[in-house]
């Protein structure tokens, strides 16, 4: 009998021990949907913003940014963006093993935002080459001369064309609908 009343003690504490873990995940769920990070550039003229997911929630461009490259611009957004998710993996991880541990479930989801946003291996801070210009377009025809038109066969104008004549089995299903 003593044994019996043992395991009902420990399967209680076991399904409070339930209880505080998935009171703690929620409350982890409730603090994650509010994580937000933004990165600034440099110069301060480009700032995206991430939510929870990863995805930009915002970009901000400051006026100076309408005299650069657009390839420039591009690059610094992709930059700015890139930056803010790895410091939100930083943030949701540490928010994870503040709430709730290092448990395996915690750490699935550390190691799920580590594979979705790595570290930027030594990104350039300067922006691509722009490309070349395109090249100078052929001089037209000279007016005074046409281009001549290649010898070769009559065009073939006498020759009638027609559909052949639908077989018997494309009579039947022209009479049908889908459908059927």
């Amino acid at each position: 009998m003593d044994d019996l009343n043992n395991a009902a003690d420990e399967l209680s504490r076991w399904a409070e021990d339930l209880e505080r873990k998935a009171q703690r995940y929620q409350e982890l769920h409730g603090k994650m949907t509010e994580v937000s990070v933004t990165d600034t550039s440099a110069d301060g003229r480009i700032s995206v913003t991430v939510d929870a997911n990863g995805s930009t929630t915002a970009i901000t461009l400051a006026a100076a940014v309408r005299g650069m490259d657009p390839t420039a611009v591009a690059a610094e957004l992709m930059a700015c963006t890139h930056r803010a998710q790895a410091r939100l993996r930083d943030q949701v991880t540490g928010l994870v093993h503040d709430m709730v541990g290092t448990d395996e479930a915690g750490e699935a989801i550390v190691g799920q935002y580590a594979e979705r946003f790595p570290d930027m291996d030594a990104e350039p801070t300067t922006p691509p080459a722009p490309p070349a210009p395109p090249a100078a377009p052929a001089a037209p025809w000279p007016a005074a001369t046409t281009p001549e038109t290649p010898a070769g066969r009559k065009p073939d104008r006498d020759r009638v064309v027609a559909p052949e004549e639908p077989s018997d089995e494309d009579r039947f299903y022209q009479r049908k609908s889908w459908l059927q």
